[in-house]
């Protein structure tokens, strides 16, 4: 189905979404964290970039390992 080159391209393309989609997540936690007056505009921008690369991630996961049903 894959060649090894894809296959190793397409689990470095997963490591990297994985390792963006914490850093927006440590983002958002520190934006908390940090200010008592939370600027929802940012909060909500950052939660949106955080849903599309666990978008992304999933893609990416059943490209790799695909759901057959036996």
């Amino acid at each position: 189905m894959f060649d090894t080159e894809n296959l190793k391209k397409m689990h470095k393309e997963l490591t990297e979404l994985k390792l963006q989609e914490r850093r927006v997540s440590c983002d958002i936690r520190t934006l908390v964290k940090a200010n008592r007056m939370i600027d929802f505009y940012q909060a909500k921008k950052l939660n949106v970039q955080r849903q599309g690369l666990k978008s992304e991630i999933k893609n990416v996961e059943s490209k790799i390992t695909p759901n057959i049903i036996a």
